[in-house]
């Protein structure tokens, strides 16, 4: 049975015996006060929450989809176990005691969610550990299917029809996904949940690195900060490859032993007689910073060789402690 109706013009009473059927469909409770009601275990669908002040409100184990949250404030409620699916959370405010545990969420926009002290939305509760702005289709489907499986036509705070494009929203993910995470990462580290903030943070620098590649077909950026991300396009995808930015000591390693054979490699080629056993052997001394009695005399070549390696060396070696480090904090 499918319900359409705003609580305006209908009582308490009349609410209470929708949520009775455990199908909540098409309500329109948009700016309303809802204190101590119980959806617990109720299928919830198309129902418009847009401004709604929810004190006490039990979503315990609820299927929630196409609902809009858009500037509700919710306090000292429960999302214990509930599915949450192609939600809207814009600019919702979540404070106090607010439980998430067994939640998830997935293709929700949670886009300027403002997370409380006790209201903490974790990795875990992000349904393949992703956001909505990182699948192009499902973003697409949020955007331009809502008037069709969601509340309707989108309005704004000011129940003004919205003047925003779906395919304008679409060209902006990447730096939309790149503020979520940016603030999972603020909110989750400021918590004492290290492990979750740095895959966050990890997580954000990848999203930039996907802004700034999009920022380069976009005619309204300037050449100038064009080549400027085309810098730090590098520079990202190195620190991702390398070191995971500092928080893979996986990569770390790989990088290390790498850079080990390669410069043994590059001995060989360079110095006669010299086997490549011996040139592994000088290649970890220079790692560590050491000099070797079988480079003497040797061209300026070689001696450049050993100056690089031996910087990359301690530099790694400080990287490599930085991420152990972490590693240790996180246990």
């Amino acid at each position: 049975m499918i319900y359409v109706m705003s609580v305006n013009h209908m009582e308490r009473e009349e609410l209470l015996k929708i949520i009775a059927t455990k199908e909540v469909v098409g309500v329109d409770l948009s700016g309303q006060r809802l204190e101590k009601v119980d959806f617990t275990g109720c299928r919830i669908e198309r129902v418009n929450f847009k401004g709604c002040e929810m004190v006490h409100c039990r979503f315990r184990n609820t299927k929630i989809s196409w609902s809009d949250f858009r500037y509700a404030e919710i306090q000292h409620g429960t999302f214990e176990g509930a599915e949450i699916e192609f939600c809207d959370f814009y600019r919702a405010f979540i404070d106090g005691v607010v439980i998430f545990n067994g939640s998830s969420f997935s293709n929700c926009s949670l886009n300027k969610t403002y997370l409380g002290e006790c209201a903490i939305i974790r990795k875990e509760n992000l349904k393949d550990e992703k956001i909505l702005q990182q699948n192009k289709d499902a973003y697409r489907k949020f955007l331009v299917d809502w008037h069709t499986y969601g509340t309707g036509e989108r309005t704004n705070d000011l129940n003004v029809r919205s003047d925003w494009s779906p395919e304008a929203a679409l060209d902006l993910r990447w730096a939309d996904a790149e503020t979520i995470y940016k603030n999972f990462n603020a909110l989750w580290t400021g918590k004492g949940y290290i492990a979750d903030g740095n895959w966050a943070y990890v997580q954000g620098k990848r999203m930039e690195r996907r802004r700034l590649i999009a920022e380069l077909d976009d005619p309204s950026v300037n050449l100038y900060r064009k080549l400027a991300n085309l810098w730090r396009i590098v520079t990202n995808c190195m620190s991702d490859v390398f070191f995971g930015f500092g928080e893979s000591m996986t990569r770390m390693i790989i990088t290390y032993i790498l850079t080990v054979f390669v410069f043994a490699w590059a001995f060989t080629e360079n110095v006669s007689l010299l086997e490549y056993g011996q040139a592994l052997a000088i290649s970890l001394k220079n790692m560590a910073g050491m000099d070797s009695e079988m480079l003497q005399g040797v061209s300026p070549l070689v001696d450049m060789l050993n100056v690089v390696q031996t910087t990359i060396g301690i530099l790694l070696t400080g990287i490599f402690g930085f991420i152990l480090g972490n590693k240790i904090r996180n246990q």
